[in-house]
């Protein structure tokens, strides 16, 4: 058993090198910022889309669910669009690069009005819907990149078998380390105090590495 779990950590975090895992950080980022220019309590909702991301790539990455997202249509559909995300990607990285060129040589970088507003209960709604959403769409795209062959064998065999709850913890194990780049991302943003600079290179950092590494996605 012990041998098993170290075998599902390593391909967690094996796995958490891929196109589609930076791609997420880099929704995660523009989520978390939006969040934070409009007033709303971005760990929270943040927590939501990590939640929804992980609910989602378990049931998209074992299960009859599978059998929807190996589709053809699907994948030649997902792939054009991560190539509209990676452009989108590389335009953005190229903004926060700009503002972090501004910001070290002590110009001022406009970055528009913080919206001071009391939430409504409607909006507050929709915006979960819509962190919601956007998680469990990053997750399906993911699938477009192959996880371990050996983790999705051995939690759809269990299932096909009625053992399901036997290895539900170690494939929740496995999708909940493979998500930690996204992971570092949300401890690095959740810091408080920290420099406008040094949050416009790091952002644009993964912005660059998730619109260079799409092209792997193409191979």
């Amino acid at each position: 058993m012990d041998s098993l779990w170290g075998t599902i950590i390593l391909a967690g975090f094996h796995d958490g090198f891929n196109p589609c895992m930076f791609m997420t950080c880099a929704v995660f980022i523009t989520h978390d910022l939006w969040l934070k220019k409009g007033s709303l309590k971005a760990s929270s909702l943040s927590l939501i889309f990590a939640a929804a991301y992980a609910l989602g790539s378990l049931m998209f990455n074992f299960g009859r669910t599978q059998v929807l997202v190996l589709q053809k249509d699907f994948i030649f559909s997902a792939k054009i669009l991560y190539f509209v995300l990676g452009v989108w990607a590389f335009v953005s990285g190229a903004f926060f690069f700009r503002d972090w060129l501004l910001l070290s040589q002590g110009r001022p970088v406009d970055e528009g009005k913080v919206k001071d507003f009391k939430p409504s209960p409607a909006f507050i709604a929709s915006a979960c819907l819509t962190t919601g959403f956007l998680g469990v769409v990053s997750s399906a795209l993911a699938t477009v990149w192959p996880v371990d062959k050996y983790v999705v064998l051995l939690g759809n065999t269990a299932m096909m078998n009625g053992k399901w709850p036997m290895v539900m913890p170690m494939a929740a194990g496995y999708i909940v380390i493979s998500m930690w780049p996204l992971w570092v991302v949300w401890a690095f943003l959740s810091i408080k105090n920290l420099r406008p600079s040094l949050l416009k290179i790091v952002c644009s950092s993964v912005f660059f590495t998730a619109a260079s590494c799409v092209v792997l996605i193409f191979k």
